[in-house]
C-alpha cells in the first residue's frame, strides 16, 4: 500500500528520481555527443522517446528495425527536431537468427565504436506463430534475438570501452510481468514452440520477459568475470499504453486501460528509467541489477535465481546455434 502511495505521488526514491520523472528529466545533464548507441524497437511508443531524448543530449544512434520505412520517418522526427543528430537506420527482424547475424555484420563493416545497447523492442500478441528458426514468437522476438544481438556485439562494445575510457552499458527493457511465470522455463517453451499447443498469450510474455531478467543476472556475471567494462541491468518502463497492445486492441482492454488509468504512465515517464539506466553517472560499475520508476529494486524469485539463468543461457547458445526449423530441442 505504501509503494503504490509513492507511485501515484511520483515520490522521488534514492536516485531522486520516481514514477512522475521524465526521460528529460533524468537526462538533463547528461553530454552524450561521445556515445553511439544501438536501440532495439526506437520507431514508436518507449523506444521512440528513448532515442528522442538521447539524440537531444548528443548521441549517435543506430535504428536497427523491421520495418525501414517506419525507422526512416521515425529518423526525420528527431532530425526535423535536433538537426545536428546522426542516425543510422538498418535492416533487423529480431525474430530471425540469420537477419541478426546479418545486421551485427553490416553494423561492424561502419567501422563504428559502440558505447551503448538498449535491447527495447518488444513484441505482445494473442495469436500464437512460430519463427522461422522453429521457436515461439514472442519469445524469439522478446528475448532470443536480444540475446544473440548481444553476445555478437559485445567484443565492439568491449573494445570501444577499452580505448575511450567509458564504461559500455547494456540495458534490457524487461516488465513486471516477468513475475507472473512459474514453471520450468525451458519446458514451457519447448510446449509452445510446437505448431499446436495450448496457447496463453499472457503467460508467453511473462516467460519471455522473465528471460530478459535472467540474461541480465547470467550476463552480468559473465562480463565480471573477463573484468569487461562493460554493465547490464535490466528495466521494467511501468505501465504505458502503446503500440506494444496493437494486437490486444478491444472492449477488455480499453475497460482494464480505463480502471487503471491513474497507475499508467506517458510515454516520457516510461522511458525515464530506460534513459537514467542508460546514462546517470551513479552507475557506473553498477551491474546485474533490477530498476522500476529510475530506482533498484528485486525481480520476482525466479528472476533471481541464479541456477535458472545459467540454464536459460545454456538453452539459449544451443537455441541460437541449431537453426533447426523442424523441431525445438534445447537439450539436444
Amino acid at each position: 500500500m505504501i509503494e503504490t502511495g509513492k507511485y501515484l505521488l511520483g515520490a522521488a526514491g534514492a536516485s531522486g528520481f520516481g514514477s512522475k520523472s521524465t526521460a528529460e528529466e533524468v537526462t538533463e545533464n547528461c553530454d552524450l555527443r561521445s556515445i553511439t548507441a544501438v536501440i532495439t524497437g526506437a520507431t514508436s511508443g518507449i523506444g521512440a522517446e528513448t532515442a528522442r531524448v538521447l539524440a537531444k543530449r548528443g548521441a549517435r544512434l543506430i535504428f536497427p528495425a523491421r520495418n525501414v520505412k517506419a525507422a526512416e520517418e521515425a529518423k526525420e522526427r528527431i532530425v526535423s527536431e535536433f538537426p545536428e543528430t546522426e542516425i543510422v537506420v538498418m535492416e533487423l527482424d529480431l525474430s530471425s537468427i540469420a537477419s541478426v547475424r546479418n545486421f551485427v555484420a553490416d553494423f561492424e563493416s561502419l567501422d563504428l565504436p559502440l558505447n551503448l545497447l538498449i535491447n527495447n523492442a518488444g513484441k505482445l500478441a494473442h495469436e500464437h506463430a512460430i519463427s522461422e528458426d522453429g521457436i515461439e514468437m514472442t519469445f524469439a522476438t522478446n528475448y532470443l534475438g536480444h540475446f544473440l544481438l548481444t553476445n555478437l556485439l559485445l567484443k565492439k562494445m568491449i573494445q570501444t570501452a577499452e580505448e575511450t575510457g567509458v564504461q559500455g552499458r547494456i540495458v534490457n527493457v524487461t516488465s513486471g510481468i516477468h513475475g507472473w511465470f512459474t514453471g520450468d522455463l525451458i519446458e514451457y517453451l519447448r510446449l509452445i514452440s510446437q505448431p499446436k499447443c495450448q496457447f496463453d498469450a499472457t503467460r508467453a510474455y511473462a516467460l519471455s520477459k522473465l528471460a530478459n531478467v535472467l540474461h541480465t543476472k547470467e550476463l552480468s556475471s559473465r562480463l565480471q568475470k573477463i573484468e569487461a567494462n562493460v554493465t547490464v541491468n535490466c528495466v521494467h518502463p511501468g505501465v504505458v499504453r502503446t503500440r506494444l497492445t496493437r494486437d490486444r486492441e478491444g472492449l477488455l482492454t480499453d475497460l482494464v486501460f480505463f480502471l487503471a488509468s491513474k497507475l499508467v504512465k506517458t510515454v516520457p515517464q516510461a522511458a525515464a528509467t530506460t534513459c537514467y539506466v542508460a546514462t546517470n553517472p551513479r552507475l557506473v560499475n553498477v551491474s546485474g541489477k533490477y530498476f522500476t520508476d529510475c530506482n533498484e529494486t528485486t525481480p520476482s524469485g525466479l528472476g533471481s535465481n541464479s541456477s535458472e539463468a545459467t540454464k536459460l543461457w545454456a538453452a539459449s547458445e544451443i537455441l541460437v546455434a541449431q537453426h533447426s526449423k523442424a523441431s525445438f530441442d534445447p537439450c539436444s
